[in-house]
């Protein structure tokens, strides 16, 4: 267990620097699922090695008096994990557990704080605020919520209204947040996982540009909505992490909206397929070396 827990801990840094090909190489839809479980697996192994070399070395802790019972020797000789690196593990457990729960109290505040929002009266599933601001998001939820700016609809055509409704509908529709609310839970867990995060975010708007481009039949109309969309929202000041269309690289989706229909090429993201098959394979070993440990230490 000794190596094996060191590789379940380190091979996740691997999948966060090989995850961002994954956006380049697969079409939206799928590359923020591919990274949604590569960020699911290295979040999970990441505790899961934490948890098991605390364990191990919080159980080789010195006994008063430099005295062993017959169980702490057992586990010296089965799993000599150093009770430092045992104590430092079970801190890092701790502060991954406070950074969760700190996560979650945001969130339902920031839930709590959209709720006026959501209640507010609207036609269907579109409310529209009376903002000069131009802005637009999807507010999840139940109902789940268009909520555009007057500022915004003022800057736009009918046509391109259609893209942003959308775009925006593709959102609620896909339930994009559930992505992005694993995305943010899997960097409380290992802040490494920044730049994957990052990408789950582009990533899902990339998905609801193809999903409104597919909806109005034309990838020329849904770049000018952007691009007229962008230029009403220029001077808006940043807003909460919601889905929001003027957010996440908009010059790479209006490039991207430019060209082709993206295809998956899944043999080139191999290598990070690879990396996840070491992950999986390093997990479940270490959990038979955890178990093999368990078991000397009681049968002693």
């Amino acid at each position: 267990m000794y190596f094996t827990v060191y590789l379940v801990i380190l091979a996740p840094v691997a999948l966060a620097a090989l995850g961002p090909a994954v956006s380049r190489h697969l079409a939206p839809a799928a590359a923020v699922r591919v990274l949604t479980a590569l960020l699911a697996a290295a979040a999970a192994a990441t505790c899961w090695g934490l948890f098991a070399l605390a364990a191990a070395g919080l159980a080789n802790l010195p006994r008063p008096h430099g005295r062993w019972g017959g169980e702490g020797r057992a586990l010296a000789v089965a799993d000599p994990v150093p009770w430092g690196l045992g104590v430092l593990a079970a801190a890092l457990l701790a502060v991954v557990a406070v950074r969760l729960l700190t996560g979650w109290r945001r969130h339902a505040a920031r839930r709590r704080a959209l709720g006026a929002v959501r209640s507010a009266p609207a036609a269907g599933d579109l409310l529209v605020l009376p903002d000069d601001r131009a802005d637009a998001y999807a507010l999840p939820g139940r109902p789940g919520r268009v909520v555009v700016t007057a500022g915004l609809l003022r800057a736009l055509s009918a046509e391109e209204r259609a893209v942003l409704l959308a775009h925006e509908r593709a959102h609620l529709a896909c339930r994009h947040d559930r992505y992005a609310a694993l995305a943010q839970a899997a960097v409380l867990v290992n802040p490494l996982f920044g730049r994957l995060r990052d990408e789950v975010g582009y990533g899902v708007e990339r998905w609801a540009d193809e999903l409104a481009a597919e909806a109005v039949g034309s990838r020329r109309l849904a770049v000018r909505s952007l691009a007229r969309a962008a230029l009403a929202g220029a001077c808006r000041p940043a807003g909460p992490p919601v889905l929001a269309y003027l957010r996440h690289r908009i010059a790479d989706r209006a490039a991207a909206l430019q060209g082709e229909r993206p295809v998956n090429r899944w043999h080139r993201v191999w290598p990070a397929a690879g990396a996840l098959l070491v992950v999986g394979a390093a997990s479940a070993d270490l959990g038979v070396a955890f178990a093999r440990c368990l078991g000397a230490v009681l049968s002693s």
